[in-house]
């Protein structure tokens, strides 16, 4: 693949999503997509893909929306910031931004684990591995890294039969979603670089496209992704209502 159809192929992938033509991306401008998956949730998140937004949210605010953007002009990009000034602060009960990253294939570099760590694939053998190495982390860190090893594949980082870091990912908007979860203790090692290059080295195998996405503020994850040399393409902005 090269760069022309990997870019093509990470904005495709996600205009089909929204069941929409690949040229809506290269469009300015906002599209409503009330969510029933949503519902009850409070929710609105806005996918800021190439030049174009797309608003998913809970149906109930459906109208709210429409009365929103209905005096835009048709280039106009709807923003957690402007929901929040036309809305009020009061109505918002927290924000979050995330980063969608995709990585090249040929950019993949090194990746083995330091001495005296060893890698290799995990199975639902390693369910109770898992299961101490997310009880070593927050709630918070294990919510937002979202790895298990009953995902579609799965790799991981261990010290003699200790699990000290794994990652794991499955496919989702036509990419392999990756996510990663390290031991507190052992943080800073490249150990995180190394169970994810492993699922992109996977990937690309697969004839899949890489995909790591992270809140903004994580910036461990942020350094994982510099790393491996991936490429930071699309921000979101997820906003829950009070």
């Amino acid at each position: 693949m090269d760069i022309n159809s990997f870019e093509n192929t990470i904005y495709q992938n996600w205009t089909n999503h929204f069941g929409r033509p690949l040229s809506s991306a290269q469009q300015s401008g906002t599209t409503l997509l009330a969510e029933s998956k949503y519902g009850g949730d409070k929710l609105i998140v806005l996918w800021h893909i190439g030049k174009h937004t797309f608003a998913q949210f809970d149906p109930a605010y459906t109208l709210g929306l429409e009365e929103l953007v209905k005096d835009f002009p048709e280039d106009t990009n709807l923003t957690a910031e402007f929901i929040q000034k036309k809305w009020g602060a009061d109505m918002i009960q927290s924000q979050d931004v995330g980063l969608s990253y995709y990585l090249y294939p040929p950019n993949l570099p090194e990746h083995s684990p330091p001495q005296p760590f060893t890698l290799r694939q995990l199975t639902e053998a390693d369910a109770e591995a898992m299961s101490a190495l997310q009880a070593a982390n927050t709630p918070e860190d294990v919510d937002e890294a979202y790895v298990e090893v009953t995902h579609q594949i799965a790799f991981g980082c261990f010290l003699d039969e200790q699990l000290v870091a794994a990652s794991s990912g499955y496919e989702r908007t036509g990419f392999l979603d990756i996510g990663v979860l390290t031991h507190p203790g052992f943080r800073k090692k490249g150990l995180g670089k190394s169970v994810v290059g492993s699922l992109c080295l996977w990937a690309t195998r697969q004839n899949m496209i890489a995909q790591y996405r992270h809140n903004i503020l994580n910036t461990g994850s942020q350094n994982v992704a510099k790393s491996l040399k991936f490429r930071m393409f699309f921000r979101s902005e997820a906003i829950n209502l009070r």
